[in-house]
């Protein structure tokens, strides 16, 4: 014990005088070894290096986040506002105003004029559209400012995702037309949400003041110092804030310097992670002394990542910095927490335990703390991880998380569509109430900028039959690159087939669009139709209300011309703005096969009340509270049901989806379902595609293709069922 004792004192000493090293102190005993004595070589090198404009360096920290998240804090800091509500938040109480959202990306909608997103969507013409398909929540992100504008000669498209700044972005809008968007919505009782800074930003005024090497704003990100002796190990880089992607060979060198590790737990992933090092290049600091960053990346080097982590709590006073301005200064009722940069950001040290295994901290931690943080100024946050493994998702919402992406059914749903396949589906459905997944917390996201993500986590390992999720974990790639290929609707990069709802649907169907566009918006409906009737946040796009496209290889030639930025085609909400050719960043108008929504809002065959006729019995009957009880069998390849018990009365819920292109007939027997044995004869359709008999505890349905039926079997909740009776004669 004793000589344990001695050993790790030795050891705490020796990291002492290790972290009391500086670069300055490290380049000291160089000049000393040369023989040089070290004050004249600081003077050399303030001589041929002086130090960073102070005027700048001033100028960067009045825009950095770090600078202004110390005004934040003062916000809370010795009031009551953190104490007003509990950190272990209610996530029942948002489902009980706003179960239904519609997403917008500011960087994809189309405004009349010279008009901003917030402007645009002040308009009186939007609140008719939100009430007819029963939406209450409005999510608009990103809205923060983009580090696109801060790179030279950088080139591609400004997608808006590299947040840098708390300030609205100019596309977003200023803060007057916010305030008046936020009136507009309260006097619709709309909530609004958006996105936090995500774990990865963009290069801008923290990461050059980082690179600068300004008191602990180095702290901010996942960076190390290369001492200038090292630097031929590295790329040349002209540019100082221009990074260069480090390769294998290179990180083992600096592996062996003692500088970086070999290996990190993120790049053990199942799921395709794309990240690693980068470097930029002599960038000269506040002390006059160059030197070169080597940072942690995600996607690609114009994302750096925070650091959790580190001691200065920089970043996290970066990430509670913009809850409060969000949440407490901007009235957000909704926050998205995009932490996948996180995950396994630790390094694999040999003989440290887990080996090289993927790990999801500190993206839980970091999830966890800004969770119960929101929570008590009164918001609801969600985890928009679309990677997240089923095992995981229980870890995630038993830490202060209110909701969480549903890697259940996405792409599971999606797949069906494609395909008429459903098996992934049924699948992943056993799985997750074999693990007790709470369907109530899950967001049900269609897809949209962020493409569909053919990774699988849902299929990556954690379940009880590992051998058969590898199978169909392969053979439904298989089917989606063979669906894809066969149609330019839905390109493919990286394991992410990029499409939208209408676009899916038109890929399934290998049809021109334009020649089919009542199949496809049965198809379209279809997969809304299923994500509907679950428990939990419907999350639709402004793509969806539009039926938007993917742009045309053409369209791309000033872009990176990546599938990417296919799926990022402008589109507009009214009639004025869908009419502009490009965005106010110059994108283009995407295809778009629906009417403006403020003109289908008056049109009853139009696909904004064809969906309008099951989301709004979706709110009234209180599917979103519900707790998904079973998936009954069935027999045919492309159909799926599943019974959800009824918060209120003593219902159940059977949704039943077919998702082939022929007329299915399935016998759905209740017989052996635990609880509902005690569910009366008493039968009403919400959503009746096809026909359907009782007999028994027998369900008889049948549906013609594309179709989806949605049965109250039991007493639902008082007033709802004579309130809807029209809708039993809608077909889905």
């Amino acid at each position: 014990m004793l000589k344990e004792y001695g050993l790790r004192c030795f050891a705490a000493l020796l990291l002492c005088g290790m972290l009391s090293c500086s670069s300055a102190a490290v380049r000291k005993t160089k000049d000393a070894a040369a023989g040089q004595p070290a004050e004249e070589s600081a003077a050399a090198d303030a001589t041929l290096m002086p130090r960073a404009d102070p005027g700048y360096v001033q100028y960067l920290e009045r825009q950095s986040m770090l600078f202004k998240s110390s005004d934040m804090a003062k916000v809370v800091s010795g009031s009551g506002i953190a104490w007003r509500n509990s950190a272990a938040g209610g996530a029942a109480g948002l489902l009980n105003h706003a179960d239904t959202w519609v997403l917008i990306h500011p960087m994809t909608m189309l405004t009349s004029s010279q008009s901003s997103v917030f402007s645009q969507l002040s308009e009186s013409a939007t609140w008719p559209v939100l009430r007819e398909i029963g939406a209450s929540g409005l999510y608009v992100a990103p809205i923060q400012g983009s580090g696109f504008l801060w790179a030279k000669g950088r080139k591609g498209t400004d997608t808006g995702d590299d947040v840098v700044q708390y300030e609205f972005s100019r596309t977003a809008g200023a803060e007057n037309q916010y305030k008046r968007l936020m009136q507009g919505a309260v006097g619709n009782n709309v909530l609004i949400g958006s996105d936090l800074v995500p774990a990865a930003t963009g290069l801008g005024p923290d990461f050059f003041l980082a690179v600068r090497n300004v008191r602990e704003y180095p702290g901010i990100y996942c960076m190390v110092e290369i001492p200038d002796e090292d630097w031929k190990l590295l790329p040349e880089v002209n540019a100082e804030a221009e990074g260069a992607v480090l390769g294998p060979t290179q990180v083992e060198a600096l592996d062996r310097q003692g500088l970086l590790p070999k290996s990190m737990r993120d790049e053990h992933s199942p799921l395709s992670r794309a990240g690693g090092w980068a470097v930029t290049g002599p960038v000269r600091g506040v002390d006059g002394i160059s030197r070169r960053w080597v940072y942690r990346y995600y996607r690609d080097p114009t994302y750096a990542v925070l650091n959790w982590e580190d001691p200065s709590q920089a970043a996290h006073r970066i990430l509670s910095g913009s809850a409060v301005n969000q949440v407490g200064l901007q009235g957000q009722a909704l926050i998205g927490l995009r932490f996948e940069a996180f995950q396994g950001l630790e390094p694999v040290v040999e003989g440290g335990g887990a080996g090289g295994t993927f790990s999801i901290e500190p993206a839980r931690t970091a999830a966890q703390s800004m969770g119960r943080e929101i929570n008590r100024y009164g918001a609801w946050s969600w985890v928009r991880d679309d990677g997240l493994p089923l095992h995981a998702l229980g870890d995630f919402l038993s830490s202060g998380v209110d909701y969480i992406f549903d890697s259940v059914f996405s792409p599971a749903a999606e797949h069906a569509l494609l395909t008429g396949d459903a098996e992934a589906a049924r699948f992943t459905a056993d799985e997750a109430l074999r693990l007790g997944v709470d369907f109530s917390r899950l967001v049900h996201v269609m897809p949209a900028q962020d493409g569909i993500n053919y990774a699988l986590p849902s299929l990556a390992g954690g379940g009880a039959d590992g051998g058969k999720a590898a199978a169909l974990r392969d053979s439904v790639r298989a089917a989606m690159r063979a669906a894809a290929g066969k149609n330019a609707q839905a390109p493919v990069q990286d394991n992410r087939l990029y499409a939208t709802g209408a676009s899916l649907a038109a890929t399934a169907l290998n049809a021109e669009p334009a020649s089919a566009v009542k199949d496809i918006q049965n198809g379209h409906a279809l997969l809304i139709f299923f994500k509907a009737m679950q428990p939990g946040l419907l999350m639709l796009t402004g793509q969806d209300l539009c039926g938007v496209l993917p742009l045309p290889p053409e369209a791309l030639d000033n872009a990176r011309n990546s599938p990417e930025d296919a799926v990022r085609g402008g589109y507009g909400l009214g009639s004025v703005s869908s009419m502009r050719a490009v965005s106010t960043m110059g994108t283009a108008r995407a295809p778009q096969l629906y009417p403006p929504p403020d003109v289908q809002v008056h049109n009853k065959e139009s696909f904004l009340r064809k969906i309008g006729a099951f989301l709004r019995p979706r709110r009234d009957y209180g599917i979103s509270r519900g707790r998904l009880a079973a998936r009954p069998a069935t027999k045919e390849k492309g159909s799926i049901a599943l019974l959800t018990r009824l918060p209120e009365g003593n219902a159940l819920l059977l949704a039943l989806s077919n998702f082939s292109r022929s007329t299915v007939t399935e016998v759905i027997d209740l017989s052996g379902i635990p609880g509902a044995e005690q569910v009366p004869s008493r039968v009403t359709p919400i959503v009746a595609g096809g026909a359907w008999s009782l007999s028994g505890k027998r369900v008889t349905v049948t549906l013609g293709p594309w179709q989806g039926a949605a049965l109250v079997l039991g007493a639902g909740p008082a007033g709802a069922t004579g309130k809807k009776k029209a809708a039993s004669d809608k077909q889905q």
